[in-house]
């Protein structure tokens, strides 16, 4: 019974550790964490492990990451596009679920994977919900959080500009997969111009300048008879 007790003490204690790592969760008092810790549940994941397969994800749980990195893939069933994003340690994903009501829907189109060697804390979204109800000073951190996101966004909203190029980068992301030896994210083998074109709906010279667009910014470069993607965040800035 000891044992068990000690060891019970010595988990309390790693997702306290934990949670205080994150900024959603800074300044809050030891009573908030530990209540907060009440619907928390510690995960390690190999890298290339399945967190979530596609239609999975119900909405009921939303993620810290601690270390490592995952993979979100989301299917876009009006294009047929899969958009492929990075979230590393630090970031909260899914959190939009506990408090946007229909939200879950759309997270139907969502898989998951360990891109990396992952830790995550898997947080309760009804349990989180109650806790902000009654808590203020978590609240406050939720609302900073949403806020920081929604001023980077409409940042990047300002300042690009909404053109046929953003088509053939959804387009392309499709093809986007993570080399399984150097563990960079490529384009194995690039479809030609005009099928990319076809498919994002725009002229050939489109996708072609759209294509060069890239090389030329540094977030991507030719690896005949593909391309690496250098940096896929951008990418999907520009899909967006």
């Amino acid at each position: 019974m000891l044992e068990t007790a000690t060891s019970l003490h010595a988990q309390s204690g790693d997702l306290l550790e934990s949670l205080a790592t994150l900024p959603l969760f800074h300044d809050l008092s030891d009573k908030i964490l530990g209540n907060i810790c009440e619907s928390v549940d510690l995960r390690h994941y190999d890298a290339g492990q399945t967190v979530y397969t596609l239609g999975q994800f119900d909405g009921s749980e939303f993620f810290a990451v601690i270390s490592g990195s995952m993979k979100v893939s989301t299917f876009e069933p009006e294009t047929g596009a899969m958009l492929i994003e990075e979230v590393g340690s630090g970031a909260i994903f899914a959190m939009e679920l506990v408090f946007g009501r229909g939200a879950s829907d759309a997270f139907q189109h969502v898989s998951v994977t360990a891109d990396e060697d992952l830790v995550i804390l898997a947080i309760d979204a009804e349990s989180f919900c109650l806790l902000t109800n009654r808590r203020p000073s978590l609240m406050r951190n939720v609302a900073m959080h949403f806020a920081g996101e929604l001023a980077a966004r409409r940042f990047r909203n300002m300042t690009a500009e909404a053109r046929p190029e953003q088509r053939v980068f959804t387009i392309l992301l499709k093809f986007v997969e993570r080399d399984g030896v150097t563990g960079q994210w490529r384009v194995p083998h690039m479809p030609k111009h005009r099928a990319l074109a076809e498919e994002a709906g725009v002229e050939e010279s489109t996708t072609a300048a759209a294509l060069a667009m890239l090389i030329q910014d540094g977030i991507a470069r030719r690896d005949y008879p593909g391309l690496i993607i250098d940096d896929l965040n951008r990418l999907n800035d520009l899909a967006k």
